[in-house]
């Protein structure tokens, strides 16, 4: 090849080469989705006809409908006003002291009362929103926070499971000895 062809060469070789590099780019940038999903206050205000997973059984009652759970809607120290917004401050306990308060809600109610499991807890995850992950609709006093549940560490008796509400994720390596507030469930038969 002579210079002037091998210049050639090189530059179609170069020209070749950053098409697919655009190319390439240009995908891997329609696949990724660089903004961050809406607060769920922000996304129900914009969607206020999204369907509800939720049932009211009245007075501060609701019914998870896909998981068939029962939940109080509003944190554990708090209740609900005649209007429907929670009322009071919510409880942040260390986890023995979230266990106790719930049985004791549970034999002063004669019903079976209790902190939810990590697996009942982040069902009620709301995927499309974020801070807090739940529909504030139904759970109105929702705090960011780590929230008791009521499995513990596997590895150290020391630790317990909390689900961070801002995302939904969970963690088993939270101390026993931290302060957080959390969410009842009642059995129903």
């Amino acid at each position: 090849m002579t210079t002037t062809s091998q210049t050639r060469f090189a530059n179609a070789l170069l020209a070749v080469c950053r098409a697919i590099l655009l190319a390439t780019a240009g995908v891997t940038l329609v696949a990724c989705d660089f903004s961050a999903p809406l607060n769920c206050a922000d996304f129900y205000a914009q969607n206020p006809g999204a369907p509800s997973a939720y049932a009211s059984e009245g007075r501060g009652l609701v019914t998870h409908t896909p998981s068939q759970t029962t939940w109080l809607q509003c944190p554990a120290g708090m209740s609900q006003s005649a209007g429907g917004s929670c009322r009071g401050e919510p409880l942040f306990l260390n986890f023995d002291d979230a266990v106790a308060y719930a049985q004791e809600v549970s034999d002063k109610s004669g019903q079976t009362i209790r902190l939810p499991s990590v697996s009942e807890l982040r069902q009620l995850n709301e995927d499309a929103c974020i801070n807090p992950a739940i529909d504030v609709r139904t759970f109105p006093s929702m705090q960011v926070e780590n929230h008791w549940t009521s499995d513990e560490s596997r590895t150290t008796s020391l630790l317990a499971c909390a689900v961070y509400s801002y995302q939904g994720n969970s963690s088993c390596r939270e101390s026993k000895a931290s302060e957080y507030p959390f969410m009842l469930l009642i059995e129903r038969d």
